[in-house]
This record gives structure tokens, sequence and C-alpha cells, in this order.
């Protein structure tokens, strides 16, 4: 595979995993979509063993996404908090 055709691959790859990973976010916000339990499947799909070649890039790269799901999820609901607690409700 010459540089140029890694190159291409690479960049459809990045955009398919970015695709999914942000269709995953919308999903979990406005639908009762469980998350956590996604990335859980995510991670268990390659468990954490010692591996070589493809099964070993496919696990790195899932558990990664899974990561970065989680820790926006964090993110967002530490925001949704901290915007309560700016703004508490009267009543």
């Amino acid at each position: 595979m010459q540089n140029d055709e890694f190159t291409e691959l690479a960049g459809r790859i990045e955009g398919v995993a970015r695709a999914v990973l942000l269709l995953t976010q919308m999903m979990e916000r406005e639908t009762c979509m469980d998350g956590l339990t996604l990335t859980r499947q995510w991670r268990k799909s390659f468990p954490q063993q010692a591996g070589a070649g493809i099964p070993d890039t496919a696990r790195r790269t899932l558990h990664a996404m899974a990561q970065q799901l989680d820790d926006v999820r964090t993110r967002h609901q530490e925001s949704v908090a901290a915007a309560k607690l700016a703004d508490p409700p009267r009543f």
C-alpha cells in the first residue's frame, strides 16, 4: 500500500469513527439509548488480552472510542449539573 492510499484509508476510517461517536452522542442525549451499556459492550467485544495485528488494533480503537464517549458523557453531565447550580429553579 502506498502512502497516499494509506492516508486515504486512515482518513476514511477516522471519518466513520467520528460519525459513529457523534451519532451515538446525539442518540444518547435525545433518546432513551443507554450509552453506558453500549460502551461496556464495545469493550467486551474485544477483551483486554494480548494479541497482534488487526484484532489488537480493533480492540484499541474500540476501547478508545468507548473512552471518548464516556468522557463526553461525563463532561455533559458536569455542565448540566453546573448550569442547574448556577440557575436554580424559582418557585
